[in-house]
């Protein structure tokens, strides 16, 4: 996006800054942002509510807890904490360390996520990296490659402490090389496909190979 930005903003502490284009944003603290955003970097350390669009030309990085009151776009997202978009997200890079959700849906080159996913809509991907951290809802997931199973950071002692179910329940599944765990979908549909532990899937289609878990579940299984 080519934008005619116009210095810098800064909050530290609790504060406000209006909406417009900026080269860059930095939060520390708890802050509004009064309308909607283009920059070129944006970074929030701690809680803020932006009320529009944003769109960040570089980075946008959030330690902390983040709500954007319309669609983000952007070159990356860094998240450690919580983020949640009342529209679309449309990234090249987006990683998440904690909770996204998404009222819209998710397109990126290469997404990874650490923890929990709430996707209204379609999660697009050349590469899907999805590690659950307690339970997680998307619509539709397709993409080239696709990895979806528990977060190494569930202990199974941490597990039985949260009391959550984690696994991830989807619509359907398309890809080319698809490798799931602890994954409840209704079509999973792929080129090489690999159901694993906790998997519970109506519906296989597979072109060249299919694996399935013996602790694994599967309705129809078709060779296309």
């Amino acid at each position: 996006m080519n934008a005619s930005y116009r210095g810098s903003a800064r909050v530290v502490g609790n504060g406000s800054i209006a909406g417009g284009s900026y080269d860059t944003v930095r939060i520390v603290g708890d802050s509004e942002v009064l309308g909607p955003i283009e920059c070129d970097t944006f970074s929030c350390m701690g809680n803020c509510k932006i009320k529009g669009h944003v769109h960040a030309d570089k980075l946008f990085k959030v330690t902390g807890d983040v709500t954007v009151e319309g669609e983000w776009s952007g070159e990356e997202l860094k998240l450690l904490g919580q983020l949640n978009v009342r529209g679309n997200v449309r990234g090249r890079i987006v990683k998440v360390t904690g909770n996204l959700e998404a009222q819209g849906s998710v397109e990126a080159e290469h997404l990874t996520i650490k923890g929990a996913i709430t996707v209204d809509g379609l999660i697009n991907a050349e590469h899907a990296d999805i590690q659950l951290y307690g339970p997680c809802r998307v619509k539709e997931i397709g993409g080239r490659r696709i990895d979806i199973r528990r977060s190494s950071w569930m202990s199974v002692k941490n597990w039985i402490k949260s009391q959550m179910k984690t696994e991830l329940t989807v619509s359907v599944i398309e890809g080319d090389d698809i490798t799931l765990a602890y994954t409840k979908a209704d079509i999973v549909r792929g080129n090489k496909v690999h159901i694993g532990k906790g998997c519970e899937i109506g519906r296989v289609e597979y072109r060249r190979s299919l694996h399935v878990a013996r602790t694994a579940k599967t309705g129809v299984e078709v060779r296309l």
